[in-house]
């Protein structure tokens, strides 16, 4: 895919994690990359750094709160005088408030959650529309097996990914005549700074335990995936949740820790 015609791809909160690891791969295809970050939370010498120490195409970085109007329109019309044209949006902007017991559920969290991680696949994407005049190609969003499985404090950050697979399917039955194709990407627990930060960082030691290596997908994979799926070969799913878990979600559990009992050293 690396013959492919530059287009211009934009991956929200883009700096760190899973976001940064999917703008790597855009930029590794030859795409130019434009990342939003919040204020105050990155040196833009240092990510730039981090693509030309692998001789990549450097991003183009820009502050922007996505929940701001102001900053959207400001965001996409800086796009449109600079590039001429949005081709891909990576909607990564993920936020929820650690829910550590029943004391902690707060209809404002949880609503704040939703704006946040929810909205802008939305909002962003109508005013690309006003602001160029067409939709971009592809809408991505970043999902989790939160929705299905209990994790430690993921209350509310579970319901905003459940809020974002029931929305792709009907965002892609409205926008489906504007020829936009709409997905959700999910992904087994990646090793990140916000993982870390939901579950604790006794949890790397935990899976490394009791986890088999080579299950565990890495950041590079889940990236490739998620070029994959704006590439042109898969147009042909629309409004669907992907999961890229190498298979392994389906042998999780007791049945699988007492088969490998040995192994594990139980």
């Amino acid at each position: 895919m690396s013959n492919t015609k530059q287009r211009v791809v934009l991956v929200t909160g883009g700096t760190k994690g899973i976001g940064k690891e999917i703008a790597f791969k855009f930029a590794e295809h030859g795409d130019q990359v434009v990342i939003t970050y919040g204020w105050g939370s990155i040196e833009e010498e240092d990510i730039i750094k981090e693509f030309t120490d692998r001789k990549l195409p450097a991003p183009y970085l820009k502050q922007a709160d996505v929940i701001n109007n102001e900053d959207t329109v400001d965001l996409l019309t800086e796009i449109k005088n600079r590039f001429g044209k949005l081709d891909v949006f990576i909607s990564n902007v993920s936020f929820a408030n650690l829910v550590k017991s029943i004391d902690d559920y707060n209809e404002g969290s949880l609503l704040k959650s939703i704006e946040y991680s929810c909205w802008p696949m939305v909002e962003y994407t109508r005013q690309m529309k006003v602001v160029f005049g067409v939709y971009p190609k592809y809408v991505i969003g970043l999902s989790s097996h939160g929705p299905d499985r209990f994790h430690k404090n993921y209350d509310f950050a579970a319901a905003t990914k459940a809020v974002n697979e029931v929305l792709v399917k009907y965002l892609n039955y409205h926008f489906y005549d504007e020829n936009v194709i709409f997905n959700i990407l999910r992904t087994r627990p990646v090793i990140t700074d916000s993982l870390l930060s939901t579950l604790g960082n006794e949890w790397t030691e935990f899976i490394g335990k009791y986890d088999i290596p080579g299950t565990h997908i890495e950041l590079e994979e889940f990236a490739r995936v998620a070029y994959m799926m704006c590439s042109g070969l898969m147009d042909g799913i629309r409004g669907q949740t992907i999961t890229a878990d190498r298979g392994y979600d389906f042998a999780e559990g007791l049945q699988r820790l007492y088969m490998d009992k040995e192994e594990l050293g139980l």
